[in-house]
């Protein structure tokens, strides 16, 4: 028997269910399964000690961030050349992807070490890709801002969506876009656009584009194609301002906002993104966004906030 349709999705609250998932954390670092390969690298709120402190040895892949440091690599290791930080002591795959189960499609992403310690892979944002895959109207026109490696942007494609895909990186749109080709999305409707997200929205409200929905996840503080600064604190309300000229209080698709950056919490949010969505639009969704481990714990590693479609 088929399960009914509002039915929790197992990738909702369980990410053992998905190619990639949080082992362990403590001690200022997180400990991932990245297909079948554990990576070890920092992040500062992990102070809890850790569950499995015997299973860190077997880290196949470390970041350090120190140059300096004599690397592990055996001969062979690295098909691709990693960036400085990073580790091995074994070998990689060459690709190396993920599979992330949505509700009725599957995303295959490309784990791509960057001098920062990130991966290209966020699994605190899995449930909100299943959402976003669950509520788009097929044929709306959504905008995916700050966009990465294009997670959200191929979820919503997934669902039938236009989208345009916007992101200051041209490193960032080729991971995605290669990460569109390996999910079978090549050919989706999607705009692929390199520029800064505040430049891209004030010259869409200049041309009277309008959008049906919004997605975004803005960094802490970044810089756009062209050195333009960005900083959430000072910026991401004047975008948020414009963005409600874009989207509509009737607009007919999803709005998420999600942020890892401190002081932001799921009530300011909130209260940002009520300003694209307006305040009779629907309820608006807050909360942390979470991982799980393999003993239960929960560790938070950001805020988002989100209203789904309005009846069309």
């Amino acid at each position: 028997m088929s399960p009914p349709a509002d039915a929790p999705h197992p990738n909702d609250t369980d990410p053992a269910l998905v190619d990639f998932a949080l082992v362990d954390f403590g001690r200022g670092r997180r400990l991932e399964r990245l297909a079948g390969i554990l990576v070890d690298r920092p992040l500062p709120q992990a102070r809890l000690p850790r569950s499995l402190p015997d299973l860190w040895s077997q880290a196949r892949l470390t970041y350090t961030g120190d140059s300096l440091r004599e690397s592990r690599e055996p001969p062979g290791a690295c098909p691709t050349p990693l960036p400085r930080g990073w580790h091995p002591a074994g070998p990689l795959p060459d690709p190396w992807r993920v599979a992330v189960r949505l509700r009725t499609s599957t995303l295959h992403l490309e784990v791509r070490p960057a001098a920062s310690g990130q991966t290209g892979l966020f699994l605190e944002q899995v449930p909100q890709w299943v959402w976003l895959e669950k509520v788009t109207p097929p044929g709306s026109r959504l905008l995916s801002l700050f966009a990465h490696s294009g997670a959200a942007t191929l979820a919503l494609a997934a669902a039938g969506a236009s989208v345009v895909h916007v992101d200051a990186s041209r490193q960032a749109i080729a991971l995605a876009r290669r990460n569109a080709a390996a999910s079978g999305l090549a050919t989706a409707p999607i705009r692929w656009v390199c520029e800064d997200a505040r430049t891209f929205v004030a010259r869409e409200l200049r041309r009277g584009s309008t959008y049906d929905g919004v997605v975004l996840d803005p960094p802490s503080w970044g810089h756009g194609p062209r050195g333009q600064a960005f900083a959430i604190d000072r910026d991401l309300p004047a975008l948020l301002h414009d963005l409600a000229g874009l989207v509509g209080e009737t607009a007919a698709g999803p709005m998420l906002a999600s942020c890892h950056s401190a002081g932001w919490t799921p009530r300011r949010l909130t209260c940002a993104l009520e300003v694209v969505a307006g305040r009779r639009s629907g309820r608006i969704e807050s909360g942390p966004l979470t991982c799980t481990d393999t003993s239960g714990r929960q560790l938070e590693c950001g805020v988002y906030a989100r209203r789904g479609p309005n009846p069309i």
